[in-house]
């Protein structure tokens, strides 16, 4: 399984769209086997999940996020856990991991 988290630093951004660059964790069994950086690529409508789908990623964790892109998530097979708190992506995934990771799984953006 691999999940992909939009960062700025090494924080989940607030809206995937302005993330400085993205991490992609690739998940076996529960237990974190790999995890890579990417730059961000150009906000255009669709572009992210279209990327991420040719990255082969099944979720995506986001903190804001607008109803489309979940559309376009969505409609790449790609899995959406959103309104999660802005915190250390290597916390966030241990979290998910643990079953411990509070969301609301709600559109939290303004578009």
């Amino acid at each position: 399984m691999k999940v992909m988290m939009p960062l700025i630093g090494d924080v989940l951004s607030e809206h995937f769209g302005r993330a400085q660059r993205f991490v992609i964790y690739e998940i076996e069994n529960g237990v974190v086997k790999d995890k890579k950086f990417y730059d961000s690529i150009e906000h255009q409508e669709g572009a992210f999940p279209a990327w991420a789908k040719s990255q082969n990623v099944d979720l995506v964790i986001l903190c804001g996020v607008g109803p489309r892109a979940i559309e376009f998530f969505n409609s790449y097979g790609i899995d959406v856990i959103s309104g999660v708190a802005p915190q250390e992506h290597s916390k966030t995934m241990q979290d998910y991991l643990d079953g411990t990771l509070i969301y609301t799984n709600k559109s939290v953006c303004e578009h």
